[in-house]
């Protein structure tokens, strides 16, 4: 017999999570099919939803609202199921990143960049193909010492070449500043200007009329700052991709400068300045100073012959033979140089810099990066902060700075002075004199021509082989030092650390040992005195020629002859 009370009752569905999860396949469904029927882009789709759902999902939220209220007031109840909770909670979340992300977008001034993203789909999915328009005139540059081309883009690509001799010359093309009639300095070089204007549209003449509102327009020079401008001017509310290509003579100046786009100069011009805020600089072999500019690009700069100046952020730079003086200042990427002839200057923040075949003083400054120098023919000041240091083949003196670096320093010809507050040091093949003052990271230094003196606190201080005198001073760290022949005095001194040294068996030197409350151990034929409750024992080989003197508060000394020689006393 069937409840009549079971039989009023429909089955329920388990709650709100059917109802979410059709409402999603609808949702889901809907949106492929209209990509499938109107064969737009689904990455078009979300572009342009981004700044809708920005703005309008709370509406979402009040017609939900409402649904919910007018249930109640037609049935008596308005149940919440979990499946709708979770609609609720991936609607809310889904709102809140659409709107951070459009206010993102407005912020950083990123809207070129989100319509350059669009071009591009809308060109790979041939929705809005592609038509190229080309622009090309000369010009009349003056023939006086001293001009400078000035090219300003608003967004684009700059390319500048110098004109060769057998370039034939072009007829000059009226303009509106001439009207035909001739201009002063006409009578001067000839410079070749070429822009090119790419246009997305559906059809060619909405291409065409886009491309008409953006026109070139170059000169007169103005007398008092010698410039001579090129500039393109967008009479209309277009958005294209342009390219300006100068073929001009190789006696001017020139500074290009465009918001987004790369720039490249080519030629032996008087001057060069570049400057991009979202693209790359190249320049080659140009006579004069050089200024570089970039931001969230790269530079590159090879066959410069006057000064160079580089300010990058966020911006790699390689610059390869440059005759004047470098300076760069940067930020954010790495710094490569090679083959500078004269001064170096670097200041970079979180940029790896390294150096190389290099011949002027060098003067680095880092913080968060390291440094890296390889056969530089003159001096190097270095200072780093948290970046580790390494040096290979430097012809002049070289100054290290670092707080908690790790430092390496090999095949260096003239002295060398290092500070470093900690991180390991190792110095190989030095040639002239030697000042190390170091914290707590261990020293290892070997085959050491000139004079050295180490001042430590807590590492570990190991010297192999040296050839002039020879100062330890350590607080709690070892002092480990052997040499095949003695080319001066030694002195060595800790306070808790213990103290091993090993002397040539044939050597001559007159030898002391101190310490307070440790013990002594020699290969060596040693006489013990006491004095001021410390033991001091005094020896020596040969003739005595070298004095070797030892000290420590409260840590053991051991004396090997080397090679060993005979029992242990």
């Amino acid at each position: 017999m069937t409840d009549s009370r079971v039989a009023a009752s429909p089955p329920r569905s388990g709650g709100g999570c059917g109802t979410a999860f059709g409402i999603g396949l609808i949702l889901a469904g809907g949106l492929f099919l209209w990509v499938n029927l109107t064969d737009t882009p689904l990455a078009l789709l979300l572009f342009d939803a981004l700044p809708l759902m920005a703005v309008w999902w709370p509406l979402l939220l009040v017609l939900w609202g409402a649904s919910k209220l007018i249930t109640r007031l037609r049935t008596g109840r308005a149940r919440l199921g979990f499946g709708e909770v979770f609609l609720l909670l991936l609607l809310v979340l889904g709102g809140t990143v659409f709107t951070l992300a459009q206010r993102a977008i407005e912020s950083q001034g990123l809207e070129p960049r989100v319509t350059e993203m669009r071009r591009l789909i809308e060109q790979r999915s041939g929705s809005f193909p592609l038509h190229a328009f080309v622009t090309e005139e000369s010009v009349s540059l003056p023939a006086e010492a001293g001009v400078e081309i000035l090219i300003s883009l608003p967004a684009g690509n700059i390319r500048v070449e110098a004109a060769s001799e057998t370039d034939p010359p072009a007829a000059a093309a009226a303009g509106p500043e001439t009207d035909g009639r001739d201009a002063p300095g006409q009578a001067g070089i000839e410079g070749r200007l070429r822009l090119v204007k790419r246009v997305w549209a559906a059809d060619g003449e909405e291409a065409a009329a886009r491309a008409a509102a953006v026109r070139l327009h170059a000169g007169p020079l103005e007398p008092e700052t010698r410039q001579f401008p090129v500039r393109v001017e967008d009479t209309g509310t277009t958005e294209l991709a342009l390219e300006l290509f100068a073929t001009l003579p190789p006696g001017v100046g020139i500074s290009a400068f465009t918001d987004e786009g790369w720039v490249r100069v080519d030629g032996p011009f008087t001057r060069v300045e570049a400057r991009t805020n979202d693209g790359p600089v190249e320049v080659r072999g140009t006579g004069g100073p050089v200024s570089l500019t970039v931001r969230n690009g790269a530079a590159w700069a090879s066959g410069i012959e006057g000064a160079l100046a580089i300010q990058a952020r966020r911006a790699p730079v390689e610059v390869d033979v440059v005759a004047g003086t470098l300076e760069v200042d940067a930020e954010g990427a790495p710094v490569r140089i090679s083959g500078a002839a004269a001064s170096v200057t670097v200041r970079g923040r979180n940029a790896p810099v390294a150096v190389e075949d290099s011949f002027g003083p060098i003067e680095i400054e880092t913080r968060i990066s390291p440094i890296r120098l390889e056969r530089i023919g003159g001096s190097a000041v270095l200072r780093s902060e948290f970046g580790d240091v390494v040096t290979t083949s430097i012809e002049g003196p070289l100054e290290i700075r670092t707080d908690s670096a790790d430092l390496e320093v090999r095949r260096a010809r003239s002295g060398v002075d290092v500070q470093a507050a900690g991180g390991s040091l190792i110095l190989d093949d030095v040639a002239g004199a030697l000042t190390v003052a170091s914290g707590r990271g261990e020293v290892r230094a070997s085959r050491l021509a000139g004079p050295a003196d180490f001042t430590g606190d807590a590492g570990a201080i190991t010297v192999r082989g040296f050839g002039d005198t020879l100062s330890v001073t350590s607080g709690d760290g070892e002092v480990d030092v052997a040499t095949d022949a003695l080319g001066g005095a030694v002195g060595l001194t800790t306070e808790r650390g213990d103290v091993r040294l090993a002397l040539p068996s044939a050597g001559s030197f007159a030898l002391s040992a101190e310490t307070d409350g440790g013990d002594v151990e020699s290969d060596f034929t040693l006489e013990q005195h006491e004095a001021d409750r410390a033991s001091r024992w005094e020896g020596g080989a040969g003739a005595g020629a070298e004095r070797v003197t030892i000290s420590t508060r409260e840590g053991d000394i051991t004396l090997r002859a080397h090679p060993p020689a005979g029992e242990r006393r």
